[in-house]
């Protein structure tokens, strides 16, 4: 009996950190997508569906995400949402290695800041866990898990479209992207917790069961959604800060509001307890040192003025001296000539 718990704590342990390793695999095929692609804005999204469906390679990013939620229903089978948060976190190098190594991205001291201070985070949820390991939750009923969210859907698109419609200042910084991490964040964790919960509707027998709920729509839509805006997120800023940030507010979405509507392995003794809360909200202070602009150009050297030459003023192809035809040229034109 422990050994076929070990063997599916196992299993589960290697599908949660493939399932994340092939989102981050799939978000690198989107930017490099969104790079050949015309500009997409929120507020067009005919355009952005005519876009998207033409590109052979952001679908193969759309089949690599769908292979990645398959692995994640079979770690949310296995494991509980203190055990798994981590592990999808842990996944974190994996980004930085794609997006280092294929798209040349260098992250500054303040993005690895934030990204040590999530660790530190995940660290402590992950000591949080309790003696017996706990269990996987139960299903919340469709109206509870709908008021929850339905919400977490409507409110990234609103802020979204809003902000494509207002018209930046015309000396602003360019984004860092912790915006478009935060929107595309919210959605990424609404998928999770759904995709949790029909890990566990899917226990009953009979596919019928899982037409009458709830879940398989919210995650169609979820999905869906996300992967718009992550689309034009990365056409816009860096691979490393926008899934960055979207990781820390999707694994802090999924550990907060899974564990309230789940259940299952939320420590009872105060001494897990409280690591368990400090975790979390060090994971998600660690969005207050990503910086909100890029870096400031560095603007370039102002030429060094020329000395004064030595001697007399040189002559003009008439034989008079350059200063008596700037002379001549302000008395007659009124204003200084340009040097």
């Amino acid at each position: 009996m422990a050994e076929g718990a070990s063997g599916a704590a196992m299993n589960g342990t290697t599908a949660a950190l493939l399932a994340v390793c092939l989102y981050y695999v799939g978000a690198g095929l989107l930017k490099s997508a969104g790079a050949r692609m015309e500009p997409l804005r929120g507020d067009r999204p005919g355009h952005l569906l005519v876009q998207v469906t033409r590109s052979g390679r952001w679908l193969t990013g759309v089949v690599v995400f769908a292979v990645g939620v398959e692995l994640q229903l079979i770690a949310f089978a296995e494991l509980p949402l203190g055990l798994a948060q981590p592990l999808f976190s842990a996944s974190l190098v994996v980004l930085l290695g794609i997006a280092v190594c294929c798209f040349g991205e260098r992250p500054t001291p303040r993005e690895w800041l934030g990204l040590a201070v999530f660790a530190a985070g995940t660290l402590l949820i992950a000591v949080s866990m309790r003696l017996d390991g706990g269990d996987i939750g139960t299903a919340p009923s469709g109206v509870l898990l709908c008021a929850v969210t339905v919400p977490s859907l409507v409110l990234p698109i609103a802020l979204f479209s809003w902000g494509d419609r207002r018209r930046p200042p015309r000396h602003a910084r360019p984004l860092a992207g912790v915006e478009y991490g935060v929107s595309c964040g919210i959605l990424v964790g609404a998928v999770e917790v759904t995709v949790k919960g029909l890990t566990l509707v899917s226990i009953q027998p009979g596919p019928q069961v899982l037409l009458t709920t709830p879940y398989p729509y919210l995650i169609g839509v979820a999905v869906i959604l996300a992967m718009a805006q992550g689309t034009i997120a990365l056409q816009r800023c860096r691979l490393a800060v926008c899934v960055s940030v979207c990781t820390i507010v999707a694994k802090t979405y999924l550990i907060v509001v899974g564990s309230l509507l789940y259940g299952g392995d939320w420590p009872a003794d105060p001494l897990f307890g409280v690591p368990r809360i400090l975790g979390i909200g060090l994971a998600a202070s660690a969005l207050l040192a990503f910086p909100r602009y890029e870096p400031a150009a560095p603007r370039p050297g102002r030429p060094s003025p020329r000395p004064p030459a030595s001697g007399p003023p040189p002559a003009g192809p008439d034989g008079r001296s350059s200063s008596s035809m700037t002379s001549n040229a302000v008395s007659i034109s009124g204003r200084v000539p340009p040097r």
